[in-house]
């Protein structure tokens, strides 16, 4: 499947796509429908299989410039960052949730950065992807904990903050993405 994406991608951007995006699918389902077969229910199974899914999709989604696949390889890298936390320090308080997540998210804008001199386009994924996960302590501990008021309010004001972060910082920015 994989191979037929990549050949029918060039004629058809779409379809090519298409098969390149149900290939990536059917490798992590089908990897963790054997974990289940083989009965390696286990957290750390999965965390592996996820996480070496998520590095041939970064690696391909780089070579073969999809930058959908190279964003997506990061966000399963983050899924399986949560089940690690999740499992070795859990519960834990919003406060430990935000000293787990922010300085990874601004470890990736760095690299967005750092990385706009060779490749536009893995900047712009770079810096989306640090977007995602100033927001991922929030989400982590709503799924945690639950529907709470305050849980919410405090995820709408980080995104009120980051839109105008963003908005007075447009000039510089644009230049790594443009």
């Amino acid at each position: 499947m994989l191979t037929a994406g990549t050949i029918l991608r060039p004629r058809n951007e779409t379809v090519g796509l298409s098969w390149i995006g149900l290939a990536m699918l059917l490798l992590a389902g089908s990897s963790l429908y054997l974990l289940h077969l083989h009965e390696l229910d286990a957290w750390g199974w999965k965390a592996l299989v996820l996480g070496l899914c998520a590095a041939f999709w970064i690696a391909y989604g780089i070579a073969a410039r999809i930058p959908l696949l190279h964003f997506s390889g990061w966000a399963c890298l983050a899924i399986v960052y949560s089940l690690l936390l999740r499992n070795h320090s859990h519960p834990y308080s919003l406060l430990q949730a935000q000293l787990y997540w922010l300085p990874l998210a601004g470890l990736f804008s760095w690299s967005g950065w750092f990385a706009q001199r060779w490749s536009k386009r893995d900047c712009a994924v770079l810096l989306g992807f640090s977007a995602l996960l100033v927001l991922m302590p929030e989400i982590a501990f709503f799924a945690n904990s639950g529907s709470e008021v305050w849980l919410q309010a405090l995820f709408v004001g980080k995104l009120v903050i980051g839109g105008g972060v963003l908005f007075l910082l447009r000039k510089y920015w644009i230049a790594w993405v443009a």
